[in-house]
């Protein structure tokens, strides 16, 4: 199995069949197979089937999906794709310096490749299910690609990465998406119950940290980690910190 087989590229909410089948054929260009659409909004099947031409096969198996969760929960990284600004997606890297760090941690994760609809691209709801991002650097005057276009160009580059040797030192198996996502949403609670997060806005923090771990991945290990500070803040904030403060006084083991 080629180590392109573990890349799954996702479209969300599809408007044009032309483009859903010129990316399937692009897939077909760089040597991927995995076509999935989510939510998808077209409806002239045929003309997505005359823009595939030898990617048809591509096309045909592509898989659809309710919603975005759904076409990712397989996956164990997930990488967004913006060419918008914004204080939630300045920490994003370009395709071509990303390209290297996802073939060496395909080896042990399937890894999603997110683009979002034609007209706004994917929003900040979405970005929340993406660990990392990434950009395709573009002339200031016109940022904007066509999404086909984008799928080529991050196939090109994931491809040529695969070819180029440069991957070094060992993958790591990440936990999965679904579970990593259950787990911010348990951490963000438990940080409004202790007064860090603003109750109407905890996203500005929450971007952050997801930010800062999606960098390194989270391993099954250190998610359980994590999930444990969530449960055991929320905890202390419900009423554990007189349980606590009991056993200091008592000079117990809080542990």
């Amino acid at each position: 199995m080629s180590v392109l087989d573990q890349f799954s590229f996702v479209l969300f909410k599809p408007k044009s069949a032309g483009n859903v089948g010129a990316a399937a054929r692009a897939l077909k260009n760089m040597g991927f197979s995995d076509l999935r659409l989510a939510a998808p909004q077209i409806r002239h099947k045929r003309e997505a089937a005359a823009m595939a031409v030898h990617g048809r096969d591509v096309l045909e198996g592509a898989k659809t999906y309710t919603d975005l969760a759904a076409a990712v929960t397989d996956c164990t990284l997930t990488v967004g794709t913006t060419c918008r600004p914004g204080f939630y997606r300045s920490d994003n890297s370009a395709v071509r310096d990303a390209a290297p760090s996802l073939i060496r941690e395909s080896h042990a994760n399937r890894i999603a490749i997110v683009f979002g609809p034609e007209d706004f691209g994917l929003t900040n709801r979405e970005l929340k299910l993406c660990q990392r991002l990434v950009t395709i650097p573009t002339a200031s005057a016109y940022p904007s690609l066509n999404l086909a276009q984008a799928v080529m160009v991050v196939a090109y580059e994931l491809m040529l990465a695969a070819g180029a040797g440069r991957q070094t030192g060992e993958p790591m198996e990440f936990a999965p998406v679904a579970e990593v996502g259950a787990m911010f949403e348990r951490m963000a609670r438990a940080l409004i119950a202790i007064g860090f997060l603003a109750e109407d806005n905890p996203d500005h923090i929450m971007f952050a940290l997801r930010a800062i771990l999606g960098r390194s991945g989270l391993r099954p290990r250190e998610l359980h980690i994590l999930n444990g500070i969530a449960k055991h803040v929320g905890w202390f904030a419900e009423g554990g910190y007189g349980t606590i403060a009991a056993k200091r006084r008592a000079g117990k083991r809080l542990r």
